[in-house]
């Protein structure tokens, strides 16, 4: 499971990517090109977003985020 929080941040926005620092959530980092709250890449809120835009067509996500 421990694999499951590494990774990166990522800006909806902007599509900047930063490195995921452990034990610190992506929605405490800034994005900084326009300064909006990150999310982690690939995770509940991300996926749900991209659900939300029309991006992912199938089943809407499923909670089951990094401890």
């Amino acid at each position: 499971m421990e694999e499951d929080c590494n990774g990166n941040c990522i800006c909806v926005h902007c599509n900047i990517h930063i490195t995921h620092t452990k034990g610190k959530p992506c929605r405490e980092n800034s994005c900084p090109e326009c300064g909006k709250k990150m999310m982690k890449e690939g995770s509940y809120h991300h996926q749900l977003y991209l659900y939300k835009k029309g991006e992912i067509k199938n089943e809407p996500p499923t909670n089951n985020s990094c401890k």
